[in-house]
């Protein structure tokens, strides 16, 4: 095989079918039509059977073997299809099931509205009700029903897990999970090392906070702490700080987030208009009811999905996304195409983190909002730290969980989800709930599977890069030092290098906890009270 006439009449097919999914995608996720999932799911299958080559695979396994490419670009590139090419070596009928079934059920997840006292709610509905309703009976009730998708499409997921893990098996994998570990250059030791490592370095800060929490809500409730539960938090899954979620909202009212956000990444000396031109940023029936960030063609088109009200989460949201755009306007215009993409998902979120953190800390959030009581900005302080401690005890949560639906998706998967809630997050599982589906009402755990472990992993990458650019060139993450700086060293490379040879590209140093203990999670730098 001659490698680079293969790459030039390879590449072109590849990237015309990927803008094709992606548009496709983009119009299943702002309608939630039936037409939309079918053509995504018939795409999606086209695509992987571009890489469902056997012929090809064993010519690309036996260049990798015999060394003959030398060029490092060509070498990489090398690497990302023999990577690509693996998870598709299995049957065209499973290929083709499992996209079908992933599309059918990102249409039930835009469509599903679930129902509150007879009346079909939003999320942003029953977000509002666990923020602010002093009622116990309404709070249970309101987030009793932030489950009923789990009852209605555990079935669907069950489906695909199955399928996912008869895939894993036909290319030699334990299961799903493993598998997608090593083709995203994880090691799966070093990973639960770290999480435990980072567990057990930040318990004593956590307790602080989640003591602190309890005590809010007993005194808010009128309930002793026995009686506490997940329904008492701010959000149905309690990955979010429940604390002062009132106040923090009336810092962004009135607050135009579209461009508040854009003069943010101005200040980086980054332009966003054309990305929020083409975004999608307020909720509306049948539409995806979460957020993220696309590249249609690896060119100019990039674009977010949001779902916008005056809240202080989706001024985070909005600009979290934003990050991931301006990622993926970052890498070298000169880059081969299979190349212009992260390495792994934990860089861009990385960036993504980072400035998401920024509508909690109280310099950013006044440039971001406008000039508040000084009170107010303090409470965000305090919370962006709780957020984190928070968040880090969800992530282990979800890591396990996934790691044990696919070890074994025949056990009792709700309890086992009410175990590792009460095991990391210390949250007592309500009554009841044996036999329910509450682990399915999570919407990572179908559509976006192995990933949340990207999230604190991050979160470790970018508390390295805010130290980094104080030590590299003295500014915060909003001016144009900053914006060079991760133009040149994170976004540009794009995905020439594994992704922790571009953490230490970035910081000088591989991927540990240290920065993010240092920043969230010593006792004595804790103001709780």
């Amino acid at each position: 095989m001659d490698f680079s006439q293969f790459l030039a009449n390879f590449v072109p097919r590849v990237a015309r079918k990927s803008k094709q999914v992606n548009q496709a995608f983009w119009l299943l996720e702002t309608t939630g039509s039936a037409d939309a999932a079918d053509l995504k799911g018939t795409l999606d299958s086209e695509l992987k059977l571009v890489f469902n080559n056997p012929e090809i695979y064993q010519e690309l396994l036996e260049l990798e073997k015999t060394g003959r490419v030398k060029d490092p670009l060509l070498q990489r590139q090398l690497n990302v299809l023999l990577r690509t090419f693996k998870q598709n070596q299995i049957s065209e009928s499973l290929l083709e099931e499992i996209s079908q079934r992933e599309a059918a059920l990102a249409m039930a997840y835009g469509n599903f509205r679930p129902l509150l006292k007879g009346k079909q709610a939003s999320e942003n509905d029953l977000r509002e009700i666990l923020k602010n309703e002093q009622n116990v009976p309404v709070r249970k009730e309101a987030w009793e029903a932030s489950k009923q998708i789990g009852r209605e499409l555990a079935p669907q997921i069950l489906a695909l897990v199955r399928l996912r893990n008869q895939a894993a098996h036909s290319l030699g994998y334990s299961d799903y999970f493993q598998m997608q570990l090593d083709l995203q250059e994880i090691d799966g030791p070093w990973l639960l090392k770290t999480f435990d490592d980072l567990s057990q370095r930040s318990n004593a800060a956590y307790l602080e906070v989640l003591e602190e929490i309890e005590q809010a809500q007993i005194a808010q409730f009128h309930v002793e702490v026995k009686e506490l539960g997940p329904w008492a938090w701010g959000e149905p899954f309690c990955q979010e700080d429940p604390l002062d979620s009132h106040e923090l909202d009336q810092l962004v009212e009135g607050v135009d987030f579209s461009q508040s956000a854009a003069a943010f990444y101005t200040r980086m000396g980054i332009d966003v208009d054309p990305i929020l031109q083409h975004s999608d940023m307020y909720e509306r029936p049948g539409k995806n009811q979460h957020a993220f960030c696309i590249n249609m063609d690896r060119e100019e088109d990039i674009r977010t999905l949001n779902n916008v009200n005056s809240t202080i989460k989706w001024l985070e949201t909005v600009l979290h996304e934003l990050g991931h755009a301006i990622y993926e306007m970052g890498f070298e215009p000169h880059l081969p195409w299979l190349l212009k993409e992260p390495p792994h998902m934990i860089t861009t979120e990385a960036m993504a983190l980072i400035a998401g953190r920024k509508a909690y800390t109280a310099d950013s959030l006044r440039r971001l909002v406008g000039e508040k009581p000084k009170a107010l900005l303090q409470l965000a302080d305090r919370s962006l730290k709780r957020r984190q401690l928070i968040f880090s005890r969800w992530v282990l949560v979800m890591t396990a969980f996934e790691s044990e639906l696919y070890r074994n998706p025949d056990q009792d998967l709700n309890t086992l989800w009410w175990h590792l809630v009460e095991k990391y997050q210390k949250i007592r599982a309500p009554k009841d709930r044996s036999g329910k589906w509450d682990w399915a009402a999570k919407y990572h755990i179908g559509l976006a599977p192995a990933y949340y472990y990207s999230y604190l992993l991050g979160e470790m990458f970018a508390s390295a890069i805010e130290e980094t650019l104080v030590k590299e060139c003295q500014a915060s993450l909003e001016s144009p030092q900053a914006g060079k700086l991760l133009n040149k060293k994170l976004f540009g490379p794009g995905n020439r290098m594994p992704w922790n040879d571009l953490v230490h590209h970035v910081t000088g140093d591989f991927l540990t906890p240290d920065a993010w203990i240092r920043e969230f999670a010593s006792v004595r730098e804790l103001d709780l009270r």
